[in-house]
């Protein structure tokens, strides 16, 4: 008997091929949208990049998904320790407190100046937008989400928008990686 259903696990991640793309560091706090994360990362897996936790708190961070459970990362580095070279992209998921965090932090702020001066590509989702166009002294394009490529801000906006920001991303890395 043939199953005419594709199968569930033609979607999944190989393990051998992850990091085969290059690393995207994520740069949040305790309080930022785990949703916003998760939902990256597996895009991000898929094509065989390695997610990198960066954050000025070491150990562990927490974050929660809309209306989700509270989960843990473990922070691989500290915005200090690694340059945007080291890097494909970056990410910043949403978070109020998460945000504000990283705003007062200095050596997160050089971190996101470094990668926009270096022309990578960077999402920035919910909150993180005002912050990230403030560092590229640029007017906040007051969206749900935005990525910066070549130091130009993309804005977008809608119940899409930050969906549409995630697939543009691993797609900008893609091409960036290609034309290196």
């Amino acid at each position: 008997m043939a199953f005419s259903k594709p199968n569930a696990r033609q979607n999944r991640i190989d393990l051998t091929h992850l990091g085969a793309s290059g690393d995207i560091a994520v740069l949040a706090v305790d309080g930022f949208d785990a949703g916003d994360l998760t939902d990256i990362a597996g895009s991000a897996e898929r094509a065989g990049y390695r997610t990198v936790m960066i954050s000025p708190k070491k150990g562990l961070i927490t974050g929660r998904p809309e209306g989700g459970d509270e989960m843990n990362f473990v922070v691989d580095a500290q915005p200090g320790e690694k340059t945007a070279s080291a890097f494909t992209g970056l990410v910043i998921p949403a978070g109020a407190a998460s945000i504000e965090r990283l705003r007062n932090d200095q050596d997160s702020r050089l971190l996101i100046a470094d990668f926009l001066r270096a022309g990578a590509p960077v999402c920035a989702l919910g909150e993180a937008v005002a912050m990230v166009a403030e560092i590229a002294e640029t007017t906040n394009p007051e969206s749900d989400a935005v990525l910066a490529l070549k130091g130009d801000l993309f804005a977008a906006d809608g119940e899409d928008a930050r969906s549409d920001a995630r697939s543009l991303f691993i797609k900008a890395m893609s091409m960036t990686a290609a034309a290196a």
